[in-house]
C-alpha cells in the first residue's frame, strides 16, 4: 500500500545528504562526552556489580522507565513533571527514528510502510499528544524553578537552557506539521489534533510562503537538535544515561551494611583521599546525580542548617571529577550555595578539605534519609564514612570528644569508661536472675541470647529499658541468657565514625563469643547492634538469626504470651511512635513497633508528619551522639517539637540513642515536665497482667 503521506516533505536529495552529514557532529560530541565520562569511572577501584542480572534490569525499568521512586506520594508535582518530560521525549525520539527508518529503509528495500491504515493513525496521535505532554511537562518545570521554588531545589542557567531547547524543539516539531498540513491537505490531517488547527488558520498564506517557511523551520529545527545533542552529554541532561546506568548497577546488598576494608593489616592506604580511592561504581554514583534535591527533603543536617548537604556534596565530588576529565569539564552556570558548580573550578585540590569539607563530612547522622530517597539510588553514606576512614586512620583528623570513645572501646571494648565487669549489674533489679552464657552447662542450649548492648548495660537511662525487656521475656517463659563480662561493643560506632580498624576488632572478638556458644536466635533493643549483627557480621562468620526486641514483643503480644491490663494506665490517649533509622529504613521493620503501640490499654497512635521510610533523624547517628552539636538547630530539638505538634504527651522509642537523644531534646525545649519519652518494652513491661514490681531505678545503679 502507497504512503498516506511522503516522507521528508519539501526536502531535496541535498538536504537529506545534509542530514545525514551533519548528524556525525552530535553523535561525536555525544560519544566523546560518554567515553570521558566512563574512562573517568574506571579509575576507581574495581568493584562487582555484574551479579543478579534479572533482578539489575526489572529494577532498572521500575526505577528509571516507569519512576519508581521519582513519583512518590509526597512528589507528585514533581513526579509527573519528569514523568511527562520524559515520555514526551522518549516518544517523539522513536517517532524520528520511524521517520527516518520509513525514508531509507522500508520503502526502499523492505517494501514496507508504517504510514497506512490504523498504525499510521495512531502515530498521528502519539506524536501530537507526546509533544502536548512534553511542553505541559517544561512549562511544569519551569514554573517550579522560576515560580514557585522548594527549598531543595537549585536553579542554574544549565537547567534553564535545557528546558528551553525542550520547549523550542517542541513548539517546533508541531510548526512544521501544520505548514506541511497546511499545503497538502492531507485527509488524515485532522488526527494531529495540535497541529492541524494550526494548519486550518494558516491556509490563508500562498503555497510558496508555506513551504519557503517549512523548508527554513525544517532546517532550524535539525539545527536546533544537533545543538542539543551536542550539548546534551556536558550538562546535567545527562543523566538519562548515567542514572540509567547507576540504577542498573546499583548496590544490591542491605542498605545498612558498609563494606569493611578487606586484609586491613595489609592495607598501604586506608579510606578515600582521591578519586582512585572511590570505586568504580561510586564514582558512576556522582555522575547519575539528577540535581533533583530529593536527598534534602529528610536530611537532619540540611533541615537544620548544617554545613552537609547530600546533593551538594555529590555534585562537589561530580564537579571535581569533571576537572580531572579535561576538555568540556563542569556545566554551565552555578548553583545556588557555592562556586562548586563552574567550570573548570580546579583539579589541583585536595578532595578532603578542597572539595568537600570536614565539616560536612563530620555533620552526617548515616541516618540513611539521602539514600532511600535518591530516585537513582546514589550511596552517600558509603563515600562519606569512606573520607571518614582516611581522615581517622591515615590524618589522624577527628573531633576531640572522640577520643575518649577510641581510648575506651580500645581499653573495655565500650565506649564508656566502665569495666566489663559491670555490664550485668543492671540484672540486680529484676526479682529473678538472669543467667549468663558462660554459667551454662556445657551443651545445653538457650531459645535467645539477649545482646544487650553498651548503652542498655551501662547508660542509667536506657538501664530501665534492659530491664524492663528482661521482664516481658521472663513473663513470657522465654529460656534465654546474656553474655555479661563478655559481651563487648560490635564495633558500629566505631565503623560509623571511619575507625575500620578498631571497628574490625570489635566484631571479630563479638563474633568470636558468639560463635563459642548455642542458641537460636539473639534479641536487641539497639537498632545499631541488630544492623551491624544482621548485616555486617555475615562478612566476618557471624551468621545468625536477629530480631528487634520490637518485633519480639509483637509476636509475644500476638500469641497471647503476654497480656496487657485493660485497667493499666501507664499510657494512655494520644502516643506517637518515632522510626529509628538503623530499625525503619535500613531494615524495613516499621509495623511490629506500631503493633505494640497500638495493644497498649487505652493508647491511641498518633503519627508524625516525617514517619516510616520518610522518618526524621533523632541525630544520634553515625556518631554523632558521642560529638558536639555547634551549629544550625540541634537536631533532636527538631524533633522533638514535631512530635508534640502532634498533641501527644508521650513518645515511644525503639532504640537507646534515640532514648538518650530526646530526653536531651525533651530538656533543650522545655518540655520535660509535659512530655515524656519511654522505650515500647517499659510501657509493655509496666502494662503486662501482674507485672513484677519495678525495682527503684538508681537501687545498685553503676552509671551512678
Amino acid at each position: 500500500m502507497t504512503p498516506t503521506r511522503e516522507i521528508l516533505w519539501n526536502v531535496d536529495s541535498l538536504g537529506r545528504i545534509a542530514i545525514y552529514a551533519l548528524m556525525v557532529i552530535p553523535f561525536a560530541f555525544l560519544t566523546f562526552g560518554l567515553a570521558r565520562r566512563v574512562k573517568m569511572w574506571r579509575i576507581g577501584r574495581p568493584e562487582d556489580r555484574f551479579d543478579n542480572w534479572t533482578t539489575r534490569f526489572k529494577s532498572a525499568v521500575h526505577q528509571s522507565v516507569l519512576h519508581g521512586r521519582i513519583n512518590r506520594p509526597r512528589n507528585r508535582y514533581g513526579g509527573l513533571m519528569h514523568l511527562l518530560i520524559f515520555w514526551g521525549f522518549v516518544t517523539l525520539f522513536v517517532g524520528t527514528i520511524i521517520v527516518m527508518v520509513e525514508d531509507d529503509i522500508s520503502v526502499p528495500f523492505l517494501h514496507y510502510s508504517f504510514y497506512r491504515g490504523d498504525f499510521y493513525l495512531g502515530y498521528k496521535l502519539a506524536m501530537n499528544l507526546a509533544g502536548l505532554l512534553l511542553i505541559a511537562g517544561v512549562l511544569m518545570a519551569l514554573y517550579r524553578r522560576l515560580v514557585a521554588p522548594v527549598a531543595t531545589q537549585d536553579t542554574s542557567a544549565d537547567d534553564i537552557v535545557l528546558l528551553a531547547f525542550l520547549l523550542v524543539l517542541a513548539v517546533q516539531g508541531f510548526t512544521l506539521q501544520a505548514l506541511r498540513l497546511a499545503v497538502q491537505h492531507d485527509p488524515w490531517g485532522p488526527w494531529s489534533f495540535v497541529s492541524y488547527p494550526i494548519a486550518l488558520s494558516l491556509r490563508g498564506l500562498s503555497t510558496s510562503w508555506l513551504e519557503a517557511l517549512h523548508e527554513a523551520n525544517w532546517w532550524i529545527h535539525f539545527l536546533t537538535t544537533y545543538v542539543f545533542l551536542s550539548y546534551l552529554v556536558y550538562s546535567k541532561m545527562v543523566h538519562p544515561f548515567t542514572s540509567l546506568a547507576n540504577v542498573f548497577f546499583r548496590r544490591l546488598k542491605p542498605l545498612g551494611e558498609l563494606e569493611p576494608i578487606l586484609n586491613i593489616e595489609e592495607a598501604e592506604t586506608f579510606g578515600v583521599a582521591k578519586l582512585e580511592d572511590f570505586t568504580w561504581a561510586q564514582l558512576m554514583n556522582v555522575d547519575a546525580c539528577m540535581h533533583c534535591g530529593r536527598c534534602l527533603e529528610y536530611c537532619p543536617t540540611f533541615n537544620t542548617g548544617k554545613a552537609l548537604r547530600p546533593r551538594d556534596l555529590v555534585l562537589e565530588i561530580a564537579g571535581y571529577m569533571a576537572d580531572r576529565g579535561g576538555i568540556f569539564s563542569g556545566e554551565l552556570g552555578e548553583g545556588a550555595n557555592s562556586a562548586r558548580f563552574r567550570w573548570g573550578a580546579g583539579a589541583d585540590r585536595e578532595l578532603i578539605g578542597g572539595v568537600v569539607s570536614t565539616a560536612e563530612l563530620w555533620d552526617c547522622t548515616t541516618c540513611g534519609a539521602c539514600m532511600e530517597q535518591c530516585p537513582v539510588f546514589i550511596e552517600h553514606v558509603p563515600m562519606i564514612v569512606g573520607m571518614r576512614r582516611n581522615l581517622v586512620l591515615e590524618q589522624s583528623e577527628f573531633p576531640s570528644e572522640l577520643n575518649n570513645v577510641f581510648n575506651n572501646l580500645e581499653r573495655v571494648a565500650s565506649p564508656y569508661q566502665f569495666p566489663p565487669n559491670q555490664r550485668a549489674q543492671w540484672t540486680r533489679r529484676l526479682e529473678t536472675p538472669v543467667r549468663e552464657m558462660a554459667e551454662l552447662d556445657e551443651g545445653d542450649e538457650v531459645e535467645v541470647l539477649f545482646f544487650v548492648g553498651c548503652l542498655g548495660s551501662f547508660d542509667s537511662r536506657n538501664q530501665r529499658t534492659t530491664v524492663a525487656l528482661a521482664r516481658i521475656l521472663q513473663q513470657a517463659g522465654i529460656n534465654f541468657a546474656i553474655l555479661g563480662k563478655e559481651e563487648t561493643c560490635n564495633g558500629d560506632p566505631a565503623r560509623r565514625v571511619g575507625n575500620e580498624y578498631l571497628a574490625q576488632m570489635l566484631a571479630q572478638q563479638t563474633v568470636e563469643t558468639l560463635n563459642s556458644y548455642t542458641f537460636k536466635k539473639i534479641v536487641t533493643a539497639c537498632p545499631h547492634c541488630f544492623n551491624a549483627i544482621a548485616n555486617e557480621f555475615p562478612q566476618i562468620g557471624g551468621n545468625y538469626e536477629v530480631v528487634h526486641h520490637s518485633q519480639l514483643i509483637s509476636q509475644l503480644i500476638a500469641e497471647g504470651r503476654i497480656q496487657l491490663d485493660p485497667e493499666s494506665a501507664v499510657a494512655r490517649g494520644k502516643v506517637t511512635y518515632h522510626d529509628p533509622c538503623y530499625l525503619g529504613r535500613y531494615n524495613h521493620v516499621f509495623d511490629e513497633p506500631r503493633s505494640v503501640v497500638n495493644a497498649l490499654p487505652g493508647v491511641e497512635l498518633t503519627e508524625m508528619r516525617r514517619n516510616r521510610r520518610k522518618s526524621f533523624c533523632c541525630g544520634g547517628g553515625g556518631g554523632r551522639m558521642f560529638m558536639e552539636e555547634t551549629t544550625g538547630t540541634r537536631i533532636n530539638q527538631a524533633r522533638v517539637r514535631e512530635a508534640m505538634e502532634t498533641g501527644a504527651e508521650m513518645l515511644a522509642a525503639a532504640c537507646p540513642f534515640c532514648m538518650t537523644m530526646f530526653e536531651d531534646g525533651i530538656r533543650g525545649v522545655g518540655a520535660d515536665e509535659t512530655f515524656k519519652v519511654r522505650d515500647i518494652a517499659e510501657l509493655v513491661a509496666e502494662s503486662m497482667i501482674r507485672p513484677q514490681v519495678l525495682a527503684d531505678d538508681a537501687a545498685d545503679d553503676p552509671a551512678e
